[in-house]
């Protein structure tokens, strides 16, 4: 009994932002790492950019032949920096490295969400919660890692050193942000817009603002057009998905000025066509508006730094992109969660923040809860609903797969299903069956997802590998095939 009240006692000394850092770990560690040892990662993307830190812990560049079939610089694809900066941690955490660089990341959000209102601890407190458990990071934490979330995890952090006015560690920041995905200097630049907004009256700050906002489009732009098309294989950026807005970046700008109504029809519409979408954006509308969305009308200069968020969603090809799913909804993390609480904190008594605080994090979190236990698209709750059993289960064993592993080379070329492919991705070249190309070993989970084959196929692939004279078969049971070329 004494020892239960020594623990409760040493418990009680620890600051609260840090047992909440604590409990959120293990959260998140259950979600990602329980998915990845259980083969529900995938080639795209943390088997390329798994693979894409071996290359730079080597000083080489990536070519893409992981998914490609003519080798291609994989800054042409995505322009993201951070992956270089975090490659000497492969050779620590190996297939891991990248899902531990994501949970760190958004951990260190979080503290950056407290110290923001840390001269009220229960605010604090409730609006830390709000971000760790926003339906946004559960679903980017189901599905792989992108480095969007680590972004995300960084923006709290430019509001901290705004709000404590250090201007320095601001540059340094904005600086940092940029170098995450190609599209964060559009965002950060409404992120400037919108502080600057905020700092009207401070001439110094609001002409800072300005300033890092137009240098943020200009960088921006010269990374889409002059410096992605070179190091692309056809000289096109790859990721204008806007064909409803027209053909160029410069087109869709032209459409949204010269046609305004027809713009937002569109952008609250089913402009795909797809029965599977009808309800995708009415879904997204509600989520957001039981995580406080509304209240960001009381400090509008907030939704300023959602508009290109709104846009890359809501007028892109792809429905999946639409909803509350997968990595797409992060960005509205760090705005919701400091905009929000802001609000609130502006209650005059505090025992109104705490009522309006706690009213804001409990609707949140049964939002979250809602996204936990329904399927979305292609994630079903397995991928996403720690508390449920059937996240800690496969349909077929995973050990045999393991030990198949462990008879390939750490050199060897190696074909596999994208599945298992971030584990094996520490290498110089594998590629993401049915690439075989120079492949030396390939290896296939018999009883999981054929991607990007449908099922019937895939079992015709192996049994043709299984019967074929040019390969031998070192393991072939119920769970896995492993072949060596002769």
């Amino acid at each position: 009994m004494n020892s239960i009240r020594n623990f409760y006692a040493a418990v009680k000394q620890v600051p609260e932002k840090y047992l909440i850092v604590l409990i959120f770990a293990i959260i998140y560690i259950l979600i990602s790492w329980v998915n990845h040892y259980l083969f529900r990662t995938y080639a795209l993307d943390l088997g390329l950019y798994s693979n894409a830190l071996y290359d730079y812990s080597h000083f080489q560049w990536n070519d893409s032949t992981t998914f490609k079939a003519n080798p291609e610089n994989l800054m042409g694809d995505h322009f993201d920096f951070y992956l270089m900066l975090y490659s000497p941690f492969v050779w620590i955490f190996g297939s891991y490295t990248l899902l531990v660089v994501q949970v760190t990341a958004l951990l260190f959000g979080g503290l950056g969400v407290y110290r923001y209102f840390r001269t009220n601890r229960f605010l604090a407190a409730s609006a830390m919660i709000f971000f760790y458990s926003f339906f946004g990071v559960f679903s980017a934490l189901s599905y792989d890692f992108h480095d969007s979330v680590v972004v995300a995890s960084l923006v709290p952090w430019l509001f901290v050193f705004t709000k404590e006015r250090k201007l320095k560690s601001c540059i340094l920041m904005i600086v940092i942000l940029w170098m995450g995905k190609e599209n964060s200097p559009l965002w950060i630049a409404f992120i400037c817009f919108g502080l600057s907004l905020q700092l009207w009256k401070e001439s110094n700050w609001r002409n800072f603002y300005l300033l890092a906002g137009f240098c943020s489009m200009v960088y921006f732009l010269i990374v889409l057009k002059l410096i992605m098309p070179n190091l692309a294989g056809d000289g096109v950026y790859p990721h204008f998905d806007y064909s409803i807005l027209g053909g160029s970046m410069a087109g869709a700008v032209k459409h949204l000025i010269l046609h305004p109504i027809d713009s937002f029809q569109l952008m609250i519409s089913n402009f795909n066509g797809d029965p599977m979408a009808d309800n995708t954006k009415t879904v997204l509308f509600r989520y957001l508006f039981y995580s406080g969305i509304i209240l960001l009308l009381f400090r509008p200069s907030y939704l300023v730094m959602l508009i290109p968020v709104f846009f890359q969603k809501l007028f892109h090809d792809s429905p999946v992109i639409w909803g509350v799913g997968f990595h797409y909804c992060i960005e509205f993390t760090p705005i919701l969660a400091i905009g929000v609480f802001e609000v609130v904190d502006k209650l005059k008594k505090n025992s109104f923040k705490r009522i309006g605080a706690s009213m804001v994090l409990v609707s949140a979190m049964v939002i979250t809860h809602k996204r936990m236990v329904e399927p979305y698209f292609y994630t079903p709750e397995t991928t996403i609903n720690f508390l449920a059993k059937v996240h800690y289960q496969k349909e077929y064993n995973v050990k045999p797969v393991y030990e198949a592993f462990k008879l390939i080379p750490d050199n060897a070329v190696v074909s596999s299903q994208s599945n298992l492919l971030p584990h094996l991705a520490n290498r110089n070249y594998c590629y993401m069956y049915p690439t075989v190309k120079n492949a030396e070993y390939i290896i296939l989970a018999k009883k999981d997802t054929p991607y990007p084959l449908n099922d019937s196929i895939f079992q015709v692939e192996i049994k043709k590998y299984q019967d074929s004279p040019e390969w031998i078969k070192l393991v072939d049971r119920e769970e896995v095939l492993l072949l060596k070329k002769r």
